[in-house]
């Protein structure tokens, strides 16, 4: 183990203590902490150490990371743990079950795939973003807590978007990536936030909370329109659309017309800026039909004709997190694309030269763009039943919410985060940011808020507010 890592995990013997011990005592820095665990999603990797680091590997997880996000979620959970009453049990949080049965599941794979090494890294990840659901979980007790998560949640949507006009104004990015290092993670990060935030506008929550969620529902829709992201602008639209309908914000009153009218000659500049930008994006390559059309193997259709072979030779997939490793090593070659081959999981493979006619960019293959087949090559189709099991679980909560139509704030929480869930598993598509370390964290958060709330039932949180 390299030095830095034992100096941390002698750092960490210090921190965590004092960190819990100053959490039970401040009741006001514990709710700091839960709200630095979602504004910090935008700044996750300010102090991050990477475990065994493979830097030089392309798939989804190079290391057993721990950020300074940890910290926090660590604090929280010890603290709700220590403050049981004597005999009391914790409740199991709704999801959880199904949750913990796709990570066993990937445990097994990784027992049966071959390397095991890279698969352990996403399996890590995995067991973070199930504590983090947890740790939220337990933390939301009653509405206070909860509007404590949406203000922190509308906060950071509005400090991302000064980063976006950054990236954009200042720096000259024809595509805006703010802090989130790529346009399509900042493009899911913030389709799976303006649902929740536009929701909680429309409820009978309080003025001030109100307003801040609707500023910060316009600052969003904003910066995926600066990622120029096509299936953003698409998701974008039709998440609005929903929320909207939903929440009866549609119905033709006066304050309607005059916000409708107000947004439309607001978004004429911006339409105006980024529409070539737009048209740029859906011309470029051929555009959709092409990407998506056209042979197997070309565009996005790799992804699909890679997926099927390891499908065909490995029933329960080539292993967590080994896309780029069998893809380079062997698939990548049945469809004529020449990757340099890695040679084991301890040394750097090479990086050129690259023979002439691979039909490659890079020496090694990047993870596929579609979440669905990735975990498809990797876990087959037990680990996709499982996955799909996970998220129909999700949905399930939040689509209890619909049932009242409430404009309860607690009731239009649960259907925006049903929303927020929406766009997230339609950008997964095309897409396998999920499970990036913001994206997966930001998700986790809301969906343990939401298993808080859940069922709909306002005698569910009065309960829980009793045993706090």
């Amino acid at each position: 183990m390299e030095t830095k890592s034992l100096i941390f995990l002698g750092v960490c013997t210090v921190v965590i203590p004092a960190g819990i011990a100053a959490v039970g005592r401040f009741p006001q820095l514990k709710h700091l902490c839960a709200g630095l665990l979602i504004w910090g999603t935008t700044h996750y990797s300010a102090r991050t150490i990477n475990f065994f680091s493979r830097e030089w590997y392309r798939g989804t997880t190079r290391g057993f990371e721990f950020c300074w996000l940890d910290f926090l979620w660590i604090f929280l959970l010890a603290d709700e743990l220590r403050k049981r009453k004597p005999g009391q049990r914790l409740g199991v949080p709704c999801a959880f079950v199904s949750m913990v049965v796709f990570i066993a599941y990937n445990a097994v794979n990784i027992l049966l795939s071959e390397p095991q090494l890279f698969g352990l890294f996403e399996l890590s990840k995995m067991f973070r973003g199930l504590m983090v659901y947890v740790t939220v979980a337990y933390y939301v007790k009653n509405e206070r807590d909860l509007r404590r998560i949406v203000t922190a949640l509308a906060i950071t949507i509005i400090y991302e978007w000064f980063w976006v006009i950054h990236s954009r104004v200042v720096l000259g990015h024809a595509r805006a990536d703010g802090t989130l290092f790529h346009p399509n993670t900042l493009s899911m990060f913030n389709l799976i936030a303006v649902p929740v935030l536009l929701a909680v506008a429309l409820s009978d929550v309080g003025p001030r909370l109100q307003r801040l969620c609707g500023v910060a529902t316009f600052f969003g829709s904003f910066s995926v329109l600066c990622t120029v992201s096509r299936a953003g602008l698409v998701s974008l639209g039709l998440l609005l659309v929903g929320v909207a309908l939903t929440c009866g914000a549609l119905k033709p009153t006066r304050k309607t017309f005059a916000v409708a009218f107000a947004l439309f000659l607001v978004s004429i500049p911006v339409g105006l800026k980024v529409a070539p930008s737009f048209q740029a994006r859906f011309e470029s390559e051929g555009g959709l039909a092409k990407e998506f059309g056209g042979k197997e193997y070309e565009g996005r259709g790799t992804y699909v004709y890679l997926a099927r072979l390891m499908r065909a030779d490995h029933f329960f997939g080539v292993g967590l997190n080994n896309w780029s490793y069998w893809v380079s090593n062997t698939y990548g070659r049945m469809i004529g694309y020449g990757y340099l081959p890695y040679t084991g999981t301890d040394e750097v493979p090479p990086d050129g030269p690259i023979p002439a006619g691979s039909n490659v960019d890079a020496a090694q293959a990047p993870p596929a763009h579609s979440l669905y087949q990735i975990t498809l090559g990797e876990t087959g189709w037990p680990g996709v039943v499982l996955f799909a099991l996970v998220w129909l679980r999700w949905f399930t909560m939040g689509a209890s919410f619909f049932a009242s139509r409430s404009p309860a704030f607690r009731s239009r929480f649960g259907i925006g985060v049903f929303f927020g869930l929406v766009g997230a598993f339609a950008q997964s598509f095309s897409e396998w940011e999920y499970r990036q370390t913001p994206l997966l964290f930001l998700l986790h958060i809301l969906l343990g808020a939401l298993a808080a709330v859940y069922p709909a039932r306002p005698s569910v949180m009065a309960k829980r507010a009793s045993m706090a």
